[in-house]
């Protein structure tokens, strides 16, 4: 929906100590789409990947910037690591503290955002749709943030971890703010334990590549260095255990792909799954959660593909539908309305995601097609 984003970078919204000690300040950056006069603009928080021992927030500049396009004020935030030796690697142990610290600061951006909201009203945020999201490490976080809070059990020994560092909301800030969410978007991520879950939390949208040796798809041990860490369970066991508990959830997953985060390597690839988790997220936004089921997702074909002047969507009740293409930068390049056919001959070969709405139903799907001249 816009073509540029500002952003406001560098702003401390917290502090702690690392697992070994070391002192962090923690610093987050703001994306907004440029000459945007809205006044309530939803906020998603994104968190980089690495293993919780690497990444910086700017990994995610990417991410935040697509969101920005499409009205959303993105937020990239620092979160403290691993700082100890890494030979031999971190322990299970070790790891769930720094999996908690993680989670402590990423609640700390949503209450610093909240916070804002009520102040200075710098990013004219709605306080009652912050989303979080992450890749990798950053969406283990991200979906830590989302479930775990003060009704959930733990075990002994989590528990005392988790009390050492100050509770569920931790002690990265002292904002006296919720750090609540409306949503979360997953990308390869999971939970220690999906039980943790209850039919309170909210909804989530997860991407996972099906053989990922990162992190499980299903269950099974996130691994550092090819060598396994901690036990996690993916976007599969998140997908099941939302579906018994009734809670709207989506999973895409990336069939008979081994690699970690496959999607985002391919710009076609990222431009749609971007597309697809902001319209998750806007059925949320919009108040349409029975949008987002399994059982809203259309199966339409587009043909030809390969294709150089016309694209026809293939429906045997010759119905007509709403249909939008995004370039691999994600921006809408032809928006038609009630057709079965969109004359394509002015793009540039390339891949290009078209996205196909039933304007009925909003029943939707996003699919690739490729341009040729």
């Amino acid at each position: 929906m816009f073509s540029e984003v500002t952003s406001t970078k560098g702003l401390k919204y917290g502090e702690n100590t690392e697992i070994f000690g070391t002192f962090r300040e923690l610093f987050l950056d703001v994306y907004e789409p440029a000459n945007d006069v809205a006044e309530n603009r939803p906020a998603i928080i994104v968190a980089f990947g690495g293993s919780f021992i690497q990444g910086t927030r700017e990994d995610v500049a990417f991410l935040c910037e697509a969101f920005a396009r499409k009205g959303y004020v993105a937020v990239a935030i620092d979160y403290r690591l691993f700082d100890g030796a890494l030979f031999p690697p971190p322990s299970g142990i070790e790891m769930t503290e720094v999996v908690i610290k993680a989670v402590s600061d990423m609640k700390g951006a949503i209450r610093y955002m909240r916070q804002d909201a009520a102040a200075d009203n710098n990013f004219r945020i709605d306080p009652n749709m912050i989303f979080t999201s992450g890749i990798s490490a950053g969406a283990i976080a991200a979906c830590h943030t989302a479930v775990l809070d003060s009704t959930d059990i733990f075990e002994e020994d989590l528990q005392a971890i988790i009390d050492a560092n100050g509770g569920i909301e931790g002690t990265t800030n002292d904002l006296d703010f919720s750090s609540e969410v409306q949503g979360y978007v997953n990308y390869s991520g999971g939970l220690a334990d999906a039980s943790w879950m209850d039919e309170n939390d909210p909804p989530f949208h997860s991407v996972h590549d099906e053989f990922d040796g990162t992190v499980p798809y299903g269950e099974g041990f996130a691994s550092v260095f090819g060598i396994d860490i901690i036990y996690m369970e993916g976007s599969l066991i998140l997908k099941e255990t939302g579906d018994s508990l009734g809670i709207v959830n989506k999973l895409n997953t990336i069939e008979s792909s081994p690699i970690h985060v496959s999607y985002f390597a391919i710009p076609t690839n990222a431009a749609a799954v971007i597309n697809e988790s902001a319209q998750f997220l806007s059925n949320i936004i919009c108040d349409t959660p029975s949008a987002i089921s399994e059982e809203q997702i259309i199966s339409e074909v587009i043909f030809p593909n390969p294709a150089n002047d016309i694209i026809t969507i293939g429906n045997i009740e010759n119905q007509l539908f709403d249909v939008n293409i995004y370039n691999t930068f994600g921006q809408r390049v032809i928006s038609k309305l009630n057709t079965k056919q969109v004359d394509v001959s002015e793009l540039r070969s390339g891949n290009y995601g078209v996205q196909i709405v039933d304007p009925t139903t909003r029943k939707q799907n996003t699919q690739i097609i490729t341009i040729v001249k």
